[in-house]
């Protein structure tokens, strides 16, 4: 029983740090706070998570509900891993920039390279197998460097592009780019990105991924 409540009270402090981070962005969230919400000690709060920890956990548990998500919803309507990760990336945006607090949550995060290694780490992954599945010939160091390119212009994209209309074409150029970054400079051909793109985004228009939220 004493087990059972401890993952009872952890769940309940991850909770109560989602809602408070989406009301008040990740900084702002305090220990204190998120204490005093869930009616638990401080100590407590802090054995269970670090503060990275509470952000490492979000931002992976929002990867999983998406990967969910395509398996169980996109099963045989996709051709191949590089429409699974253009699908990903539509969705993970557009539920970030249909939230006001959700967006600024995540630029938060981004311009304090707060982003989780594990994170990035699966999308990467992901990457390198993409381009091995079109026969990219690229080295690992290489790919490290298209890897690091890629992590700044999505900064950069996001950043300039954060007031963007959601409804509009510039948002529809945005998801467009953002997951293919990468592998443009990696050397995959444009015409197979583009291929791949259409059945992509003509998947994504036909499901219903409103439950998918970062935050509450």
């Amino acid at each position: 029983m004493q087990y059972a409540n401890g993952i009872l009270t952890k769940e309940l402090i991850y909770q109560t740090a989602r809602r408070l981070m989406y009301e008040n962005g990740y900084k702002k969230t305090t220990y204190q706070m998120i204490a005093q919400k869930a009616n638990v000690p401080v100590g407590l709060v802090n054995y269970h998570f670090k503060k990275q920890e509470l952000l490492d956990k979000i931002y992976m548990d929002y990867l999983c509900q998406i990967q969910d998500f395509i398996a169980a919803q996109a099963e045989g309507l996709l051709d191949n891993e590089l429409q699974a990760h253009m699908l990903q990336s539509n969705i993970m945006m557009t539920q970030i920039f249909r939230d006001s607090h959700i967006l600024s949550f995540h630029l938060e995060v981004n311009e304090s390279d707060l982003v989780p290694p594990a994170f990035h780490g699966a999308v990467r992954k992901k990457q390198v197998e993409i381009l091995n599945y079109f026969h990219v010939d690229i080295t690992p160091e290489s790919y490290y460097w298209c890897a690091a390119a890629e992590y700044g212009a999505r900064r950069e994209l996001i950043l300039q592009n954060k007031d963007v209309d959601i409804n509009s074409s510039d948002f529809r150029r945005l998801l467009d780019l953002l997951p293919t970054i990468a592998v443009r400079i990696a050397g995959l051909s444009p015409a197979i990105i583009q291929k791949n793109q259409e059945k992509a985004n003509r998947v994504f228009a036909g499901l219903d991924y409103s439950g998918i939220l970062m935050l509450p």
